[in-house]
């Protein structure tokens, strides 16, 4: 049941990189060293499980549940909570996408699942610098 406060929400955000699927794969899949939260946990095969923190006023657990080396790998949150406001995106999905371009992969990422109704616009900008500038610079 979604909160009155809270709006389903859906946003795509590709990049396409001079690497080979492969590549771009085993970087996507090393969260521990490009996703800006802290990082704990498994996140290299099927049903292994992570949490993401800052510090103790976001937390999130996550699960692999579909791992498709070099192509596609899904993750679900089945633990939220941003304490600043009692957020709870629980039940989203995070979609990441390779496709082979010539040389090139498109990394394609997906937010599935919800947002506060104020903060659609901050998603798109989460969304954008984590693949965009965070990511990218880690696997340049």
């Amino acid at each position: 049941m979604m909160d009155k406060n809270y709006k389903a929400a859906n946003y795509t955000v590709e990049i396409e990189l001079a690497k080979s699927p492969d590549d771009v794969f085993n970087h996507v899949i090393d969260l521990s060293k490009w996703w800006p939260e802290e990082f704990e946990g498994e996140s290299i095969k099927l049903n292994t499980e992570f949490v993401f923190r800052t510090g103790d006023t976001h937390y999130s657990k996550n699960k692999v549940i579909e791992f498709v080396p070099n192509k596609k790998i899904v993750w679900l949150t089945t633990e939220s909570i941003r304490k600043t406001d009692n957020y709870d995106w629980t039940g989203t999905k995070f979609i990441f996408e390779l496709i082979p371009r010539g040389d090139n992969t498109l990394l394609k990422f997906t937010y599935d699942g919800v947002v506060l109704e104020n903060e659609s616009d901050r998603l798109v900008q989460i969304c954008d610098m984590t693949i965009k500038e965070i990511f990218y610079k880690f696997i340049t």
